[in-house]
């Protein structure tokens, strides 16, 4: 006899709110649509999932397994782009599971009063993710234009004995380094002040792995700023004129969304 399926919970949206715009969506298995499961005043974004991908054991092998973890990723984040853009939603983890729907409807009576806080929090806001990427070569070739200091001792290194243009060229680099790197580290703190001015909140994350990130280079920057839905264009405008202002200095700066707001929420319930 086969395990009877289970409930993927993308997300939490005020009652009634995502159920239309949820309309011919499909879930984290392709083969299975979306639907809102409404108790409480509140709604629970669900699907049905199998065992043989979601059960404990299953679950653990895949997650895993990177091109079933990046799949499930996409098809959890495009739920949560579809609910997004209906109306405020508290995004749950990557698969949260339960058991079935009486354990959904538990889930929402008890957590009811942080689901609400939460929703009212963020209604008529959005996530939008800001990172700042150094290129350190072309940073340190940035300070070395921009310090008198570093510009004068390049041109004693070319000009001394060997013995003195070797000890010169180790100060050098070690200035050059130092110089470096505090320009770049201020370039960011001002354009996380500058966004700061836009956003009803706001959050410092750590930098994404190397490994992870989409362009090589140093993470000095992972933001993520709470933006009204209004103030979205304002923001990303705002955003595009510190990238190309701060591009001569060898940083990268990367904006998107709007996201679920993860990062202003409270962390969701666990099965």
């Amino acid at each position: 006899m086969s395990e009877p399926l289970a409930r993927y919970v993308y997300c939490v949206t005020a009652a009634g709110a995502a159920a239309a715009a949820l309309e011919g969506v499909a879930g984290v298995d392709p083969r299975v649509g979306v639907e809102a499961l409404d108790h409480a005043g509140l709604s629970a974004v669900v699907s049905f999932v199998s065992p043989d991908q979601f059960g404990a054991e299953a679950l653990k092998r895949n997650l895993e397994d990177l091109g079933w973890l990046e799949r499930a990723a996409r098809a959890h984040q495009a739920v949560l782009d579809r609910a997004l853009a209906a109306d405020a939603v508290v995004p749950l983890r990557l698969c949260t599971i339960f058991a079935d729907d009486a354990q959904v409807r538990e889930m929402l009576e008890r957590e009811r009063g942080v689901f609400l806080d939460a929703l009212e929090r963020v209604r008529g806001r959005a996530e939008w993710s800001v990172k700042v990427v150094a290129d350190p070569g072309a940073v340190e070739e940035a300070a070395r234009e921009r310090s008198p200091e570093l510009a004068a001792l390049s041109a004693d290194a070319g000009g001394e004995s060997p013995g003195r243009a070797y000890l010169a060229r180790k100060k050098l680099d070690r200035l050059l380094q130092d110089e470096a790197r505090t320009m770049a580290e201020t370039a960011a703190a001002e354009i996380d002040a500058r966004l700061r001015e836009q956003a009803v909140a706001a959050t410092l994350l750590p930098p994404q792995h190397p490994d992870l990130a989409e362009r090589p280079g140093d993470m000095l920057l992972n933001g993520a700023y709470l933006i009204e839905r209004r103030h979205e264009a304002a923001f990303t405008a705002l955003a595009g004129e510190l990238g190309r202002r701060h591009r001569e200095l060898g940083l990268d700066l990367e904006v998107s969304g709007p996201w679920a707001p993860y990062n202003f929420v409270a962390a969701g319930p666990q099965r």
